[in-house]
Formats: C-alpha cells, sequence, structure tokens
C-alpha cells in the first residue's frame, strides 16, 4: 500500500511538474509535449492523484499520521523529481523496474511472518 501511494505521488507532482512554465525540463522529453498541449487536463489528474494518495495514507494509517507521512513523502518525492528530471538521470523504464521490486519486497514483507 505505501508503494502505490509513493507512485500515486510521483505521477502526480511529475505531471504538474510537466506543466510548469519555469521548470527547466528539456523539450526532447515527449511527455513535455503532451502536458503542454493537455495543461488543464495533466493539472487535474494530478490533482486528483495526490489527493487519492492523500486519502489512502489516511486511510490506512489514521488522519493525522497519514497527513504528516505523505507530507515527508511529497517533500522527498518533489526534491527528487526537480533534480532528476532536467538532467534525464532516470527514465521511465527504471522508475518502472523501482517501483515492481518495491512492490514485490512490499508484499513479501507484509505476508512472510
Amino acid at each position: 500500500m505505501i508503494t502505490l501511494t509513493i507512485l500515486l505521488t510521483v505521477l502526480g507532482f511529475y505531471m504538474l511538474l510537466l506543466t510548469s512554465k519555469r521548470a527547466a525540463i528539456p523539450t526532447s522529453v515527449p511527455e513535455r509535449k503532451l502536458a503542454l498541449s493537455n495543461k488543464q487536463v495533466f493539472k487535474v489528474t494530478a490533482l486528483i492523484l495526490l489527493i487519492a494518495a492523500f486519502v489512502a495514507l489516511s486511510l490506512v494509517w489514521g488522519i493525522a499520521s497519514g497527513i504528516i507521512s505523505e507530507f515527508i513523502i511529497l517533500s522527498i518525492v518533489a526534491s527528487l523529481v526537480v533534480i532528476l528530471v532536467p538532467l534525464q538521470v532516470i527514465n521511465y523504464k527504471q522508475m518502472s523496474v523501482i517501483f515492481i521490486v518495491s512492490f514485490i519486497f512490499e508484499i513479501y514483507l507484509a505476508y512472510a511472518s
């Protein structure tokens, strides 16, 4: 569940970053062109993803700890995305592998005992 909320947070913040005018994202990134042509859709979808992550963590861990945890996750994700996206260090294939391995590891730890 934690991996899925982190994934929702990453996608939501990344979509908001793509629609930003001041972001230093190269135009060679294919998602950037799509985001610039559909700004409103990207912003609404990103906000829905971020709200879904807040609600999911609030349901799992309780209201106060869920909100605090999501703010911590959001600050970590935001700093990583702002640093790594303009440098094009990591692509979507690598991120997919990271999230799949993380999800499998989370399932294993939750149900192994």
